[in-house]
C-alpha cells in the first residue's frame, strides 16, 4: 500500500490528502514532512507522483540486510546505508529503463530530491556531511549511466494545434453547428464554454474544474477609464468537493488571475442561467447527473469533438503527430498565440516569456516558458489566430443572446 488518503471530517483540512504509508497502513514520516512542508503546495497528481517515486526508495532500503529502515537512516544519518539504498534504486530504475524500455528519470530525479531536502533539513550543522552525500550520488550517476539503454532524450514536442485544426474545433463546438456531436442544449453550451475558456485563456483541466459559479469579477480601472473582467484561479474547500479523483491548483504560481474577455463573460453567464441549473456543489462545470464534472468527461468531451473533424483537419493533426485533441493540447495552443501577441506588440523576448510564465502559472524554475519561446519561431499558428476570434465574435452576434 504505497499511499492512502486521508478524507475524515474530523482531519483538518490542511491534513488532508495523500500520505505515504508502509505495508500497516502507517504514515512514512519523512515522506510525510517532505511532502507537506518542504515539497511545497503542488497537486495532487504531483504529490501521487512523488510519494510512488519515494515509496520505491523506502522498499529498496527496507530490503537491505540489517537496515532499520529509510526513516531511521535519514534521523540517524547513516550515510554508508543511504547511498547502498540510492544505488539499489537506481539499478532498479536502469534496468527497467533497460528491459522494459519505461523512462526513469523522472521518478530518480524525485528521489534524490527528497533525500537531498531532508537531509539539509535536518540541521545546518550536516552540511558537509549532505555535499559528501551529493558527491557520492554524482558517483553513482556516473557508475551506474552505462546500463541507460537510450541517450539523452529529445525535446518534448510542441502540441499546439495547426491552425485548420482550431478553425475546425470552432464549428463543432458552436452550439448551433450541424457537425456539434453532443446531445443535449446543455451539454452543448456547457462544451461550448469549456472550449472557448482553455482555448483563450490557457487553462489546465484541473484549473477549469474547479473554478466556481463566481469566478468571473468586474470592476472599473479609473486609470484606464473602462471596466475591466477578470477570473481568478484559484482551489476551493476541497470539502465540498465530492469527485474522488479531486482536481487541485498544481503549484503556488498557479493562484493568479487573468483578464476575461466580454465574449467569453457571455457565454459563462448563457450556460449558468439558463443550463447549469441548480446543482448542490459550488463548481462553475456540472455534469448532467448535476455532480461536479470529473477530469475523464472532460477527455470524453474532446474524445468526442476529435472524432467530428473533418477529413482535412484530421490529416493535418495527423502529420503533426496526433490523432485527437486533448484539452491540454489547447493549453499548448494558447501559450504559442499569447507569446506571439506580446512579441508583436514590441516586447522583447526576455520579457515576453516572463510575461508567459506569470499568466500561464509557471513557478520560477520551469522551463516552460523557454520551451514555448522555441515553438514561437517555428509555429504559424498565429497568422490566422486573429480570423479565428474574428470567426469566434461573429459567431457570437449572429447567435444573439441564445435560445429563446
Amino acid at each position: 500500500m504505497p499511499h492512502i488518503r486521508l478524507d475524515r471530517s474530523d482531519i483538518p483540512t490542511a491534513l488532508r490528502g495523500l500520505v505515504a504509508t508502509d505495508a500497516a497502513a502507517r504514515p512514512r514520516y519523512w515522506a510525510t514532512v517532505w511532502s507537506d512542508v518542504l515539497a511545497g503546495d503542488i497537486s495532487e497528481s504531483t504529490r501521487r507522483q512523488n510519494l510512488s517515486a519515494i515509496e520505491r526508495l523506502y522498499r529498496v532500503a527496507e530490503a537491505l540486510p540489517g537496515s532499520p529502515g529509510l526513516d531511521r537512516l535519514i534521523a540517524d544519518m547513516n550515510f554508508d546505508t543511504l547511498e547502498a539504498a540510492l544505488g539499489g534504486l537506481l539499478t532498479e530504475f536502469r534496468n527497467e529503463a533497460k528491459g522494459r524500455l519505461i523512462d526513469r528519470n523522472i521518478a530518480w530525479r524525485i528521489a534524490l530530491r527528497f533525500v537531498e531536502n531532508v537531509m539539509s533539513h535536518l540541521s545546518p550543522a550536516a552540511e558537509v556531511r549532505v555535499a559528501d552525500l551529493a558527491m557520492r550520488i554524482e558517483r553513482l550517476n556516473r557508475l551506474y549511466a552505462r546500463l541507460a539503454p537510450m541517450g539523452p532524450r529529445p525535446p518534448k514536442p510542441i502540441r499546439a494545434l495547426p491552425a485548420v485544426v482550431v478553425e475546425d474545433l470552432y464549428e463543432i463546438f458552436n452550439p448551433q453547428s450541424p457537425r456539434n456531436p453532443f446531445k443535449t442544449a446543455s451539454q452543448r453550451w456547457r462544451n461550448y464554454m469549456i472550449f472557448l475558456m482553455m482555448l483563450h485563456l490557457g487553462l489546465r483541466s484541473g484549473e477549469l474544474l474547479i473554478l466556481p459559479t463566481n469566478a468571473i469579477h468586474e470592476g472599473f480601472d479609473f486609470r484606464a477609464g473602462e471596466h475591466v473582467r477578470w477570473i481568478n484561479i484559484t482551489t476551493l474547500d476541497d470539502r465540498e468537493d465530492p469527485r474522488s479523483s479531486r482536481p487541485s491548483i498544481k503549484t503556488a504560481t498557479s493562484h493568479r488571475q487573468l483578464p476575461v474577455s466580454l465574449e467569453i463573460v457571455r457565454i459563462v453567464d448563457l450556460y449558468t442561467m439558463n443550463y447549469r441549473g441548480k446543482p448542490r456543489h459550488p463548481f462553475l462545470v456540472s455534469s448532467q447527473k448535476s455532480r461536479p464534472l470529473a477530469k475523464q468527461t472532460l477527455a470524453d468531451i474532446f474524445n468526442g469533438a476529435s472524432e467530428a473533424l473533418s477529413d482535412s483537419a484530421l490529416k493535418i493533426l495527423k502529420s503533426h503527430g496526433k490523432s485527437s485533441v486533448t484539452p491540454h493540447d489547447l493549453r499548448h495552443t494558447a501559450a504559442v498565440v499569447r507569446l506571439t501577441k506580446y512579441r508583436n506588440s514590441g516586447l522583447d523576448l526576455d520579457t515576453s516569456v516572463e510575461k508567459l510564465r506569470a499568466y500561464f502559472g509557471w513557478s520560477a524554475g520551469s522551463a516552460m516558458p523557454r520551451h514555448y519561446a522555441r515553438a514561437y519561431f517555428e509555429s504559424t499558428l498565429a497568422d490566422v489566430w486573429n480570423d479565428s476570434f474574428d470567426s469566434f465574435v461573429a459567431s457570437l452576434r449572429q447567435l444573439g443572446s441564445g435560445p429563446k
